[in-house]
């Protein structure tokens, strides 16, 4: 049996192999990983897909990720079930210009409650991180990429 000194020497060197590893792929990203806010603000990373938004991080996701469209989705929801697919190709899509979460309101309610979320689907459409647009519906994928274009401005 491992002694709790091994262990925790094992831990710390899975730490920093990880944490070096994590630095060697930030280094690694291209242009098209990143987009540079303003000439005195840091880089940042704009995923190519949906992050997971909750109620302890939606905030510090409204401060790095600007604009932000947010999916609010529910549990057994078929309507959610049938955009899900839409909002992971419209983030791959505007990577570097739109970022996308996507936040559970059944495990959510400081949020739900926050941005009266009273249906799903619902995309809440932040710029700045200011709510800009409020969406309830499932509509095709043309609609809701017009939807969110318009509400931010960007066509």
């Amino acid at each position: 049996m491992a002694k709790p000194k091994d262990i925790k020497i094992s831990i710390v060197i899975a730490i920093l192999c990880l944490q070096s590893l994590f630095v060697a792929c930030e280094c690694q990203m291209g242009p098209d990983d990143q987009i540079q806010a303003n000439a005195t603000s840091p880089m940042r990373v704009f995923p190519e897909t949906p992050v997971t938004v909750n109620d302890e991080s939606l905030d510090m996701s409204l401060q790095v990720y600007s604009p932000l469209v947010l999916d609010c989705w529910e549990l057994g929801c078929r309507p959610c079930q049938i955009m899900s697919p839409m909002i992971d190709q419209l983030a791959s899509e505007y990577k570097g210009k739109i970022a996308f979460g996507k936040l559970c309101i059944d495990y959510n309610p400081l949020t739900v409650g926050r941005y009266d979320v009273l249906r799903t689907p619902t995309l809440l459409i932040f710029n700045n991180s200011t709510l800009v647009y409020k969406h309830v519906g499932n509509y095709p994928k043309e609609e809701i990429e017009n939807i969110i274009l318009t509400a931010l401005h960007m066509q």
